[in-house]
């Protein structure tokens, strides 16, 4: 009876070992390799892991990277990776007609505690775009509805924000028609909860001059974060005419961005404040 008490542990404890081996995480980088590590944090452009049974820190660019296998088996993919590389638009797309005095508000690139969030980044295009629509005798350009430019980007090749950099800038003026091009990464990631309680109370005296007191406490709590905006603009040749990167002052929300969109916004050199 004591031999398949024996065996059985001796199973026990390959499974315990084969489920110790298997409780890392994959990276699969680009030259085909795939390497067993502890990720410990996967930031806006670059990954952050360990080798097993080390200590030492190892960084690797996330355009390096095509995915990662988490222990617990979620995914996560990264589309730069996976773009073409410059110059690579579809071999069919017929550019159209350049208007050298147009702008066009590329699709911005929204960053969010290391994942990429396409809605976020379309809404804050949008946003920009309306901006600009709201007095626009103060520019000295006029600019393409953001429709016309993901319709035109898409029909080259580009889906996705985050490819955009992987052509040259010429090379986009010439896909979406327009000798001035806008385009903005914007970075948020989570920094803390603060939360807040107000209380008030009351003292009453009933007809027996019997005191009673009330009280009564309400708390709050919301979310902060951090955010970097980076804004650039192009000309034609694919010159940079402004590069900027700022923090917005004083603040802490999501969306707070807009805030710095409208400071970059009225210092470009296409918006007139006095006109």
């Amino acid at each position: 009876m004591k031999y398949p008490k024996i065996i059985m542990w001796i199973l026990m404890g390959m499974f315990l070992s084969l489920n110790a081996q298997n409780a890392t995480d994959q990276l699969y980088l680009t030259n085909g390799e795939t390497i067993a590590v502890n990720v410990k944090k996967v930031e806006p452009n670059t990954i952050t892991y360990f080798y097993l049974g080390e200590d030492l820190e190892n960084v690797v660019e996330k355009d390096d990277v095509i995915k990662i296998v988490f222990k617990s088996g979620r995914e996560q993919k990264f589309s730069g990776a996976l773009t073409s590389p410059a110059g690579t638009k579809n071999a069919n797309y017929e550019y159209p007609p350049m208007k050298v005095n147009q702008g066009a508000v590329l699709p911005f690139e929204f960053i969010f505690e290391g994942q990429p969030s396409s809605e976020e980044g379309i809404e804050a295009q949008e946003y920009y775009y309306r901006t600009l629509q709201r007095k626009p005798e103060r520019n000295t350009i006029t600019y393409q509805d953001p429709e016309i430019t993901w319709k035109r980007l898409r029909k080259a090749g580009i889906t996705e924000a985050s490819q955009i950099k992987n052509y040259d800038m010429d090379e986009i003026s010439k896909i979406v028609g327009v000798g001035t091009l806008v385009n903005s990464k914007i970075v948020v990631s989570y920094r803390s909860t603060v939360s807040n309680s107000t209380g008030s109370s009351t003292v009453r005296v009933d007809k027996k001059k019997r005191v009673k007191g009330y009280s009564s406490e309400y708390s709050t709590s919301r979310d902060e974060f951090e955010t970097m905006v980076y804004f650039k603009i192009y000309d034609k040749n694919g010159n940079k005419v402004m590069d900027e990167k700022r923090r917005p002052f004083m603040t802490a929300g999501r969306t707070d961005y807009i805030l710095t969109l409208s400071y970059f916004l009225k210092r470009t050199p296409f918006y007139q404040k006095n006109r």
